[in-house]
């Protein structure tokens, strides 16, 4: 029996840095570099997103795939050796770019809406969780237990949830005057809402601090949270 191909999901963080006009940067982005990506086949979503937690990087895209690999073939792949003069010269002065691949990591928990949830409209507020388990014996094990058995469905209690996913890192690699060759954590789960405000409720509050919680936070070499509020988001014609 062939193993089923996971659906995967593209993460790019991006800074444009002093070099950069914020104005230029995001012209280029929302006109040139997504619109580009939006006949791949593969792709099935871009959204693009701004901090909202007051962090650096200050904005991020996201495009869902049919699978990891997409990215690493033709036509995307074909991308790097047509760009425009334009996308050349933000991207050697840029701050940061920082792109991630990830697999998506079983089981999925179903959104709010169930089957009437449209990928193209993502509820407009995300939290990203990064995440590193200590080697330890089972420690792992235990932390996919307690996300897939208690947070995530303690999440989905929540007011103004609307979807929750995990996933298993594949590839990354930065670009940019900011750039490091440290490697991102190995998991990540990507939370939308429906706004700021389902972060401060008391339910929110429990689900990050039970028992189960505090045993797993103990075992995690690294720990990143961001925020971020929905830029705009397009569709293939």
């Amino acid at each position: 029996m062939v193993a089923s191909v996971m659906p995967g999901l593209l993460l790019v963080y991006s800074e444009p840095g002093s070099a950069v006009p914020e104005e230029d940067f995001n012209d280029w982005y929302d006109n040139e570099h997504v619109p580009l990506r939006i006949p791949i086949p593969g792709f099935q979503s871009w959204s693009r997103w701004t901090a909202a937690d007051g962090q650096r990087p200050t904005y991020a895209a996201i495009y869902d795939l049919s699978f990891p690999a997409v990215i690493s073939q033709p036509p995307y792949a074909d991308l790097a050796n047509t760009r425009s003069e334009r996308e050349k010269s933000i991207l050697a002065r840029i701050a940061l770019l920082d792109r991630r691949t990830y697999e998506l990591r079983a089981p999925v928990y179903p959104p709010k809406a169930g089957d009437a949830y449209d990928q193209l409209k993502p509820g407009p507020y995300l939290s990203i969780v990064e995440v590193d388990v200590k080697p330890d014996q089972g420690a792992e094990e235990d932390f996919n237990k307690w996300y897939d058995e208690e947070h995530i469905p303690m999440f989905a209690k929540i007011p103004g949830w609307v979807r929750s996913r995990r996933f298993v890192l594949v590839d990354a690699g930065a670009i940019g005057t900011d750039a490091t060759d440290e490697k991102p954590p190995k998991y990540i789960a990507i939370h939308e809402w429906e706004g700021p405000e389902a972060l401060r409720t008391q339910d929110f509050k429990a689900a990050i601090e039970t028992e189960w919680a505090k045993r797993c936070f103990q075992k995690f070499i690294t720990f990143k949270s961001r925020n971020f509020s929905l830029l705009r988001t397009w569709e293939r014609k």
